[in-house]
């Protein structure tokens, strides 16, 4: 399995042109419009199956998961639990 930051990085690469002079790990992927609601479900969703974990209803109104490095340090949090 991938680690977190780098599965993070790779789905957003992937999916979205994210220019080489952004800093992504303070990116907030929704704001700056690389990801819009519907994307973002389906990218929890994807991020739950990959790494075994849920997401809390308070996961998800916390605006940290709309920051790439923030998102990834809840993803790591969860995993170590």
């Amino acid at each position: 399995m991938k680690n977190v930051k780098e599965f993070i990085l790779d789905y957003l690469q992937r999916e979205y042109t994210i220019p080489d002079d952004i800093d992504i790990l303070s990116l907030n992927y929704i704001e700056s419009g690389y990801i819009d609601s519907l994307a973002m479900i389906q990218f929890i969703a994807t991020l739950e199956d990959e790494f075994n974990i849920t997401f809390t209803d308070d996961d998800l109104v916390n605006p940290d998961i709309k920051v790439v490095g923030k998102l990834i340090k809840l993803v790591e949090s969860k995993l170590n639990k």
